[in-house]
């Protein structure tokens, strides 16, 4: 088959998606062209659009953000160009900025199946206002277009109650995660880690990766970092990420006093060395698709602590181990959760993390699965 991917941002779980689609639809025979945005780019972007052009796949580059704005209109106009030349068997769309300009194509006479996955509806933080109307009303009505291949089953169950979108149209298909190439590390490689980071040998090392943004919610997490460490002076966080909450993040750090106990890191471009770093992963998100992050720190056998929210409820009912979670947008439920952690850290309690992520969550189950629904559209 031949496979259109459209994604606007280049780096993030959004991209860590495609790129692995994308290898995996290459290492299965199938040819691959590539629509993409290198505003929010990364190295990983680069080496991207490059593989697909060496494997004879086209490419285009949107040339836009996550926001509506002016540019949009030349972007579905390249977008077009490129369905025309490439003659793609299907589209598949992912995330929003994508998903609106690639169902926009059959109103400009594009005739081929389209796939749209959200990566998590904006709707999902449970904001009111004007943007959140816009943002929900738009995803209603393109949700008639082609079909929406959902990641978790509050994101499914979203589309269908709120949104309206008819579940003839709704597929749920989870997120995969490479198993082979996420592993827990040595200890000694543990450490090698751990050392060139600064962080203390006897430090107790919790992380947080994503976009600093209204989403991810790093405001909540610091909170609740600075009220647990009270009581555990042996508690570093190290956090992963960039976004436009990076000065009020900073700033905050510096009026809780807890600056010196962060390590933090804009962009990794392997991301291995974070979860083989750390001791137990937080994500105080206030929505998710499926989240990436929660799948890689499951595969290195991590503990984790998540904010009770669609997404991420799919993770707190399937019988992990080591999983706390809290209320979103609650520093002290969530200093609780991050105190249970670490008290129970060092028990040597076994764990079944990296066995559920290999037995649900393997690249073939899950993308396998996206195939047949491009093969029977």
């Amino acid at each position: 088959m031949q496979i259109l991917l459209v994604t606007e941002p280049g780096v993030d779980g959004v991209f860590r998606h495609v790129e692995a689609l994308a290898s995996f639809l290459l290492s299965h025979g199938h040819r691959v062209h590539l629509a993409y945005s290198d505003v929010r780019g990364s190295d990983r972007l680069t080496q991207l659009v490059a593989k697909v052009s060496a494997a004879g796949g086209m490419t285009t580059n949107l040339a836009v953000s996550n926001a509506p704005g002016p540019g949009d209109v030349g972007a579905i106009l390249r977008l077009r160009k490129l369905v025309q030349q490439a003659r793609p068997d299907v589209i598949h769309a992912h995330s929003s900025k994508a998903g609106a300009l690639a169902r926009a194509l059959p109103f400009l006479g594009i005739r081929q199946p389209i796939f749209y996955t959200p990566h998590a509806y904006y709707g999902l933080s449970g904001k009111g206002g004007m943007k959140a109307r816009v943002f929900n009303s738009v995803e209603t009505l393109l949700g008639r277009v082609g079909t929406t291949i959902n990641l978790s089953e509050g994101e499914k169950a979203f589309a269908s109650d709120t949104l309206h979108i008819p579940k003839s149209r709704l597929r749920l298909i989870p997120n995969p995660v490479d198993c082979v190439r996420f592993q827990p590390a040595d200890s000694a490689k543990r450490q090698q880690i751990r050392t060139s980071l600064g962080v203390p040998e006897n430090a107790i090392l919790l992380g947080s990766v994503g976009r600093l943004a209204f989403q991810k919610d790093p405001l909540t997490l610091y909170r609740a970092f600075a009220k647990a460490s009270q009581a555990r002076p042996d508690l570093w966080l190290y956090h992963l990420g960039d976004g436009e909450l990076f000065a009020e993040s900073d700033t905050l750090a510096g009026e809780l006093g807890i600056r010196s106990r962060i390590v933090r890191q804009t962009y990794l471009s392997e991301p291995l060395s974070f979860y083989q770093a750390l001791d137990g992963m937080i994500l105080t998100s206030r929505y998710e698709g499926l989240s990436f992050a929660v799948l890689e720190a499951l595969a290195c056998d991590l503990p984790v602590i998540l904010s009770q929210v669609p997404g991420n409820l799919d993770f707190t009912e399937m019988g992990l181990s080591h999983c706390w979670s809290a209320p979103k947008e609650n520093p002290d439920a969530f200093a609780s959760a991050i105190a249970q952690w670490a008290a129970d850290c060092g028990k040597g309690r076994p764990s079944n993390h990296r066995q559920i992520a290999e037995s649900r969550f393997s690249q073939e189950a899950c993308f396998g699965a996206i195939v047949r629904e491009y093969e029977s559209s």
